[in-house]
């Protein structure tokens, strides 16, 4: 029994601080850990919802899982149950990346990850989320990738699609192409739509980038419109 009181006293100093030794006064030279901070990419957040069509329903899904999203972000920064319209929780968010969906008719159901963008949280926060924003000061590197570069500029398109599977299609291509900062719905109808783009890059730039994807971004026949929809080969 001694040799193992004698061990254990010896292997202490070398464990972590939350696991050393019960009664051993915690060395003084060593920093105190920083508390964690607030997480601004959301993982892992449900998006479901119901309507007449599955466009509606896949909008009122992604609607609900910002909000769900920023929930938890206000809890994590302790500033819960402060309210937000679901305009400016949009506001908020830099990205969404859908996870894995399930579509139908009248149905969607998904789980997506929702990267708000830190400076505009932290202020809808009210300065509560001071912690992990990688600012200086010699805080912690955030975790995950870097957070992408915000719009430069912002076009309208028309898009049109000729089912709800290709118009999911097209969304889930606009919103991973890296040029593409923010896609916007401004009208929805059965087979087109009008869609906010917020580039990354001149217009003409992002067109050539997004051809790689199958998506075709060209010059409409009014001025200055511009048409967008996944490239058919003739």
């Amino acid at each position: 029994m001694l040799a193992l009181a004698l061990a254990a006293s010896l292997l202490a100093p070398a464990l972590p601080g939350g696991a050393r030794a019960q009664g051993l006064a915690p060395d003084p030279g060593l920093p105190a850990e920083a508390p964690a901070g607030p997480n601004f990419a959301q993982r892992n957040i449900p998006a479901e919802a119901t309507a007449e069509d599955g466009v509606v329903a896949r909008e009122r899904a992604l609607t609900a899982g910002r909000r769900t999203a920023w929930e938890r972000l206000a809890a994590e920064a302790g500033a819960a149950g402060r309210h937000l319209s679901d305009a400016q929780i949009e506001g908020l968010v830099d990205s969404i990346v859908i996870e894995r969906e399930r579509t139908s008719p009248t149905r969607y159901a998904g789980r997506i990850t929702v990267n708000f963008n830190p400076n505009r949280a932290r202020r809808a926060l009210g300065g509560t989320a001071v912690a992990g924003g990688g600012g200086a000061g010699g805080g912690a590197a955030p975790s995950g990738p870097p957070r992408p570069a915000p719009a430069s500029s912002t076009i309208e398109a028309e898009a049109r699609y000729l089912s709800l599977a290709e118009w999911v299609d097209l969304q889930r291509r606009l919103r991973a192409a890296p040029d593409i900062a923010s896609v916007s719905i401004v009208t929805v109808a059965v087979d087109a739509a009008r869609l906010r783009l917020g580039l990354r890059a001149p217009a003409e730039a992002v067109a050539g980038s997004l051809q790689p994807a199958g998506v075709s971004l060209a010059t409409g026949p009014a001025p200055g419109g511009w048409r967008v929809g996944i490239a058919r080969i003739n």
